[in-house]
């Protein structure tokens, strides 16, 4: 059985071949067709563009312990949604149970929070593994599936966050990597990554996401003359 891989770099090139193969348009293709998209709460609106994050280590600390879930939460979670909401269609997609993610986002006020909706929940079930160059088995989150279903989404208007880039091998050019949030209780004063990462979303609301590379987003907020102390007010 080929080995199966956590997290690994891949150069850019590489990954579109992968995310180009044949057998893996087929693996998509398969998932447009069978994952049920039962947790669907809101419908997408017309001319928002596609914000699809993950939850562990990105959105909370789902290692450390606490007494209660708002504890692990990362920082600016709720004003970061609130914010990115006039542009982007919300989605939360997690490598676990459906069960596991709704549990979570409720615990966390996501879910009935009046600032914003969140559009769809998707659970592992729409993942699909893949082989990299090596025969290394990696399972990742093809946006693909949401494309397919959803067609007036595409990689010109999505962005998937997440902690672990193998999760972009289908959609190399959309997604982001977020620094991991861990050790909530030692980290959670100083960590302002949602807070930051608002304000590129907001930058490039009106952008081709196909001309960016989310991998500099910290430059092109300073080119654009945003500084990494400039937490929103604006735009609340």
């Amino acid at each position: 059985m080929p080995e199966v891989k956590d997290d690994f770099e891949l150069p850019e090139e590489v990954m579109l071949k992968i995310s180009e193969r044949p057998e893996n348009l087929d693996k998509v293709a398969s998932r447009v067709q069978k994952y049920d998209f039962k947790k669907k709460f809101n419908d997408f609106r017309e001319g928002k563009k596609l914000l699809v994050l993950d939850i562990d280590y990105t959105l909370f600390d789902h290692k450390s312990c606490a007494e209660r879930g708002e504890e692990l939460m990362r920082p600016g979670l709720h004003e970061f949604l609130s914010v990115v909401y006039s542009e982007y269609d919300i989605v939360i997609w997690s490598a676990t149970s459906m069960k596991w993610i709704e549990a979570k986002m409720a615990e966390l006020g996501v879910l009935k929070n009046t600032s914003y909706k969140v559009a769809m929940l998707v659970d592992d079930g729409a993942m699909i593994t893949v082989q990299d160059e090596e025969g290394h088995v990696v399972r990742c989150k093809p946006l693909g599936v949401l494309w397919g279903k959803f067609p007036q989404f595409s990689a010109k208007n999505s962005v998937i966050f997440d902690d672990v880039r193998h999760n972009f091998l289908m959609a190399p050019k959309s997604g982001l990597k977020i620094r991991a949030f861990r050790k909530a209780h030692k980290n959670r004063a100083t960590d302002r990554e949602l807070l930051k990462l608002a304000r590129y979303l907001m930058l490039i609301a009106d952008k081709d996401f196909t001309s960016l590379n989310h991998d500099r987003w910290e430059r092109y907020c300073e080119k654009h003359g945003v500084t990494f102390d400039d937490l929103l007010v604006n735009d609340s």
